[in-house]
């Protein structure tokens, strides 16, 4: 999975922003692995096994889970089975993004659109959650599910704090997905099982509608003529300005079928009755008041009104007001004057996100080419493959909350049976107060965006309301990035440069000079080997050969030559003699 998110993520290689996105997601979540993995070698140390199931040797036997509840791990007075629930439960913060290891959610927006459908609504930040429901007999008798579900609130209001001062419009979308999965997250931890899966399910079905119509308003938006012109310099800098929600408005007479989706997905979100995420949002609260966990109601009611306002605000910059792209707010790039080159996907843009329209004739093309949208031309399109997806998501947004009605409706209780799980009691007075805190939401962002933006370079009203140091607290995501890039980046950093100084000073030295030894020591080898044992053996043998050729000669066989040889013997011998002695 986290090769998956890596290649999805950096998918424009090319674009340095994509690539390093990539790699922060990669090492983010591997932060959360490494713990799962803990947890989960762990676990397997007392079991024996990780196989789910209730019988012998199984996970979740119950005698088993009891001697694991009652025995002590010695961390931090947890027991075992409180350890092991902790330590998955940072493989859940990891994958899901929940506080602190959120940071690499909102950076995954530089995959395609598509690709941030699939991260976003069903896939991988779906695993962490699953992950939790799935391990949950575990986690009833941890005694850690206070802090799981003080970790969910807490990241569902801090990630909807940060979208209502977002401008992109998928990272707006993004800090939602943290904001809803801090829900389930939450819900999960106050023991409502069927909510955190009900939730998760409609979740899935109008977050990859939202995302999905999102590209489809930005492969739109890139064919507006200033950006088009903004394109031929720096192609990343013209998406990033299509994305900008400052520079849209209007687009519902331009993209009606995106908009009827969307408004939809948006409704659904924002949980307005009968829309799906109205019912599974709604179960969430009511286990929180029913089970009397008053602190983590109010927090996800906060959180609820503020993702009614945040995604209001959306909505109403985007398709309400007049279009505002004609002279856009061009997006500042870290690395501006990057020429970047897309893989076509068949509609003139690069998975259905970039520069280029659906396809024409050849003089429609040079026409739209050379005008491009100003926002009063029909020449705005809706591709049907890019619509159809949307309308049939937009179907399960509005249905997808008739899985598990209240009691006395029909399909009531629908997904709890099908699961086996016991079903959430409706309480009417929480319907009551998050649909109104819905409502005042929405009421809030209309009255304080419609017709807020004459242009795109106008003032954010909420700027003006909040202050410009509280806004860009919020702007710039309460600095957590920065936070860890002051401690831990700066903290790796010195590890790095720690590391680099031992590379090159002390290992790439010692490397070095034990190959020059080597070099050093095989040089005397061949010259010992050469030298000695190759021509000193050749030459005893020809000097035995030489010495046994002259010996030869001297038998001759003849007497004449023995007597002057032990003449001649003789007198050597008799000199040694004579001057040796």
């Amino acid at each position: 999975m986290g090769l998956c998110s890596y290649v999805l993520i950096g998918f424009w290689y090319q674009r340095p922003t994509a690539s390093r996105a990539a790699v922060k997601a990669f090492v983010t979540t591997r932060v959360g692995d490494v713990l799962l993995l803990i947890g989960m070698v762990y676990l397997w140390t007392f079991a024996g096994s990780l196989a789910f199931g209730s019988g012998n040797g199984e996970l979740f036997n119950p005698e088993f889970l009891s001697s694991l509840a009652s025995t002590s791990s010695g961390l931090f007075g947890l027991s075992v089975a409180g350890a092991c629930a902790f330590f998955i439960f940072c493989g859940t913060i990891g994958k899901s993004a929940q506080f602190p290891l959120h940071v690499w959610l909102p950076d995954a927006m530089e995959g395609p659109t598509p690709v941030s459908a699939l991260i976003h609504a069903a896939t991988m930040v779906a695993a962490g959650v699953f992950l939790v429901a799935r391990m949950f007999p575990l986690f009833a008798l941890s005694g850690i599910l206070p802090f799981v579900a003080l970790i969910g609130a807490f990241t569902a209001l801090f990630a909807a704090l940060i979208a209502v001062a977002q401008y992109d419009i998928k990272r707006i979308l993004a800090y939602s997905t943290l904001s809803q999965l801090g829900f389930m997250v939450a819900a999960l931890g106050i023991g409502g099982w069927v909510a955190a899966m009900f939730h998760l399910l409609t979740h899935a079905f109008f977050k990859a509608l939202l995302f999905l119509g999102s590209g489809a308003l930005i492969h739109g938006m890139e064919g507006v003529a200033a950006i088009k012109k903004i394109h031929h310099a720096d192609a990343y800098a013209a998406q990033q300005t299509a994305q900008d929600i400052r520079n849209m408005g209007g687009l519902r007479r331009y993209m009606p079928w995106t908009y009827t989706a969307y408004m939809a997905g948006y409704l659904a979100l924002a949980g307005i009755p009968p829309f799906a995420g109205f019912f599974s949002k709604d179960e969430i609260l009511a286990d929180a008041f029913n089970y009397g966990h008053i602190f983590v109601l109010g927090t996800l009611l906060v959180a609820a009104f503020l993702t009614a306002f945040y995604m209001t605000r959306q909505v109403v910059l985007v398709f309400f007001g007049n279009f505002r792209g004609r002279q856009p707010l061009v997006a500042q790039v870290p690395v501006p004057g990057v020429q970047e080159v897309y893989p076509h996907d068949g509609l003139g843009g690069a998975l259905g996100e970039n520069h280029d329209h659906a396809p024409h004739t050849h003089a429609e093309h040079a026409q739209h080419s050379e005008a491009g949208y100003d926002g009063t031309e029909r020449a705005w399109h809706e591709d049907w493959r890019l619509t159809a997806p949307l309308v049939v998501l937009a179907s399960f947004a509005v249905l997808a909350g008739f899985f598990n009605l209240p009691s006395g409706l029909p399909f009531a209780h629908w997904l709890s049976d099908f699961w086996g799980q016991q079903a959430g009691v409706f309480s009417a007075l929480v319907a009551l107060l998050s649909t109104a805190l819905a409502l005042a939401g929405i009421g809030l962002a209309v009255v304080l965006y419609r017709g807020a933006y004459v242009s795109a370079q106008d003032a954010d009203p909420l700027e003006r309301l909040l202050g410009t140091r509280a806004f860009g607290l919020l702007r710039n995501k309460f600095y957590v990035d920065e936070l860890y890039a002051a401690s831990l980046g700066r903290f790796a950093a010195g590890l790095a440069s720690l590391w680099r100084w031992i590379d090159r000073q002390l290992i790439e030295r010692l490397i070095n000079g034990t190959g020059i030894a080597t070099l050093f020591l095989s040089r005397v080898n061949f010259i010992v080997d050469d030298a000695v044992l190759n021509d000193g053996a050749d030459a005893l043998a020809q000097g035995t050969v030489a010495t046994g050729d002259v010996a030869r000669r001297s038998e001759t066989g003849r007497i004449q030559d023995y007597v002057w040889l032990i003449f001649a013997g003789a007198a050597v011998l008799a000199v040694i003699y004579l001057y040796a002695f």
